[in-house]
């Protein structure tokens, strides 16, 4: 028995090591911009946000940000893509041919656009994600 305990031990003191600095913890390559918004759905420029799936592009952010609407709540992305992100066509927007996706035409990823999760890389990172607020009537706030 104080073999097997003294083996565990053994590998343990060996391997474990390994483990705990083989691992490098890559960061977020986008900048954190501070935001603040408010919007006004009963703008002409925001109509689009009146329905459920409708989405508009909102200055702000590192490169913008998209807005959609999910039923009920707003989700707010920023519009700086996560792959080759310091160059400047590193900028995502809405799939034409699916709305639910927004696409970096420079390196081809997708992201899904009520998550922000790579859907097809090269990307590995998301969109950065912002909270949002709506009031029920017509006024979205977004900040981080």
């Amino acid at each position: 028995m104080i073999q097997i305990y003294s083996r565990f031990l053994i590998y343990c003191t060996i391997f474990v090591p390994f483990l705990l600095t083989s691992c490098k913890d890559d960061q977020y390559p986008l900048p954190n911009v501070p935001v603040n918004l408010t919007i006004n759905l009963d703008l002409p420029s925001y109509q689009p946000l009146n329905a459920p799936s409708g989405w508009a592009y909102v200055n702000g952010g590192s490169r913008g940000i998209v807005i959609y609407r999910n039923f009920d709540n707003f989700v707010a992305l920023d519009r700086h893509s996560t792959y080759n992100w310091e160059d400047p066509c590193a900028v995502v927007e809405v799939n034409p041919d699916n709305f639910f996706q927004l696409v970096d035409s420079c390196s081809g990823s997708k992201y899904d656009i009520i998550s922000g999760v790579v859907i097809e890389g090269p990307a590995v990172w998301g969109l950065k994600n912002y909270n949002t607020s709506w009031d029920g009537a017509s006024t979205v706030s977004i900040w981080n």
